[in-house]
């Protein structure tokens, strides 16, 4: 009787443990899915911090560039400008503490998103000398029907990093690239054609001649690069070596979108 009753006790144990054990992971997952501000991991606080501080400090500057070369009269540098102010705030975001720090995140980002679609406005601008009329029209209209996406990320924002609701900006997130780069890409490589069809000289010659335009086409270059490291980091690839929620890839990619289109 008392063997049978030890393994009672012992079945009963264990089936405690079980339990015990499923709320303890239950528990983790949660945890781990968490959204705010990284304040315990220092890695993770140095490195949004950095990023950020990339941005902004950057936007500040062609801001001050772009205002200082402004001409009375010429729509596009104003353009130019309200696209830099509108994305500073995102850079600032880190020093929020909780729990303002997913909203001030969320609604910052709104700034940002505008100002992405106002950079494809002005990168339109830039190309219709060299566009047809359908292409024109073709390139405005894409971005017109990206704008329901951006609508959803921004409810997805606030959602996610208010721990409100993960899923839909889990997965919708992977996307943004589509609705934010592929306008940028062309304009990439339709100045190369440009410089190449139009012009009595290479892109070197033209570099040698034009500095600025050399930097201004490492921008652009460096920002295509970023983007498919923006999409990895989002999918979760490099999950086990990035902080959840803490993405610096297209703070780089934007700082190097917004130097190109200055």
């Amino acid at each position: 009787m008392q063997y049978c009753s030890d393994n009672v006790i012992a079945a009963m144990t264990g089936s405690n443990s079980i339990g015990s054990f499923t709320l303890s992971v239950q528990h983790s997952d949660h945890a781990k899915r968490t959204i705010q501000r990284p304040v315990d991991d220092p890695a993770a606080l140095i490195l949004e911090a950095w990023s950020q501080g990339l941005m902004t400090g950057s936007l500040l500057i062609m801001a001050a560039v772009t205002y200082a070369n402004m001409r009375p009269g010429v729509l596009l540098h104003k353009l130019i400008l309200l696209e830099l102010i509108l994305a500073l705030a995102h850079g600032t975001f880190i020093f929020a503490p909780d729990p303002v720090y997913g909203w001030y995140l969320a609604a910052s980002a709104i700034g940002l998103i505008i100002s992405w679609s106002l950079h494809n406005v002005i990168a339109w601008m830039k190309n219709r000398p060299f566009m047809g009329r359908k292409l024109s029209l073709f390139y405005v209209g894409t971005i017109v029907l990206a704008q329901p996406y951006w609508a959803t990320e921004i409810y997805a924002n606030f959602a996610y990093f208010n721990n409100a609701n993960h899923t839909v900006y889990e997965k919708i997130r992977p996307w943004e690239a589509l609705f934010r780069d592929p306008w940028w890409i062309y304009t990439t490589c339709n100045l190369f054609w440009v410089v190449k069809t139009h012009y009595n000289f290479g892109i070197l010659e033209l570099v040698r001649e034009c500095p600025r335009f050399g930097l201004m086409l490492v921008s652009m270059c460096l920002s295509v690069v970023f983007i498919p490291l923006d999409i990895i980091s989002v999918t979760g690839a490099l999950r086990s070596a990035m902080p959840l929620g803490i993405n610096p890839f297209w703070k780089v990619c934007s700082h190097s979108v917004s130097t190109g289109s200055i």
